[in-house]
């Protein structure tokens, strides 16, 4: 009977990470469109026209290459996957699809099928109980957490992206400008991408196995977290691959950028309930990378 791995978050917390490291280090078959943005489309968490955009774009650059190949010898089940879940999101609405069928022609041939999609953590309830419906209550849930402060500076400087390295003055300044407007759409979803202690309390809820992680476990305490990781999916990780990958960068944007001390004591006072929260998960001062 195939089961469902479902990465759920947060952003800017290590997901890629972590779908490398089930794609390359274990038998989950995690989808080749890392993330599926299926429940949190169908819930209105995401523009449904954001999601056929990228479909469109993901769509095109798949055909292309097929197009310009010499040797078709890429063209195996999983390209196909690609190019069947990238078709669909780009030509019919979620509502109109399901879920299963992102993961043909790929389905029966695996146990555990996966992906990871960091706009699940913040799902409304009845998001969370129609993915428990989809997927089954037996399907493993993991959510990534993440130092609140460095999480968003992470978050932040993605918006930012194309701004000149050098202008460090003008990041903060802007940075400073949306702290300030409480109304600010973009600030409210970075707050509950900050909110662990909801998020996990609501997929416990729907869910019998749910497993938080943490940033710098998955990052530095390789051995522990391949076994954590191991012990949870009741499947064997690959030991050497996992080291292999975490000595590269993945996705990896630099937010170690300066801020003054006072921007940095205004984002500590306003996560200082999530921080507190992951300190007494994890043990004070595990979530500081």
């Amino acid at each position: 009977m195939t089961k469902f791995v479902m990465g759920i978050g947060s952003q800017r917390a290590g997901s890629t990470l972590l779908y490398t490291i089930l794609e390359q280090c274990s038998s989950v078959y995690m989808n080749p469109v890392k993330e599926l943005h299926y429940f949190d489309t169908l819930f209105g968490v995401r523009n449904p026209a954001v999601l056929h955009k990228f479909s469109v774009n993901q769509l095109n650059k798949d055909i292309e290459k097929i197009v310009k190949a010499k040797d078709l010898a890429f063209l195996d089940r999983r390209y196909k996957n690609s190019l069947r879940t990238n078709f669909l999101l780009s030509t019919k609405k979620v509502q109109h699809i399901e879920y299963a069928d992102l993961f043909r022609p790929c389905v029966h041939s695996n146990k555990l099928l996966g992906e990871i999609t960091p706009e699940y953590m913040i799902l409304p309830q009845e998001g969370i109980q129609k993915m428990r419906e989809t997927v089954g209550d037996d399907a493993k849930i993991i959510l990534l957490a993440r130092n609140p402060v460095k999480r968003f500076v992470s978050a932040f400087k993605l918006l930012m992206h194309g701004m000149p390295d050098s202008d460090k003055s003008l990041f903060e300044e802007e940075m400073l400008k949306i702290l300030k407007q409480p109304n600010s759409q973009w600030l409210k979803v970075q707050d509950a991408f900050n909110d662990y202690e909801s998020a996990l309390n609501n997929y416990r809820r729907e869910f019998k196995h749910v497993l938080m992680l943490s940033f710098d476990e998955l990052h530095g305490s390789v051995d522990e977290t391949a076994k954590e990781l191991s012990d949870f999916l009741e499947l064997k990780l690959s030991l050497p691959n996992y080291k292999k990958i975490v000595g590269t960068k993945i996705n990896a944007l630099d937010e170690t950028r300066d801020l003054s001390e006072g921007t940095h004591s205004l984002l500590q006072a306003r996560y200082s309930e999530n921080q507190a929260y992951l300190d007494k998960v994890f043990g004070n001062g595990s979530c500081i990378a």
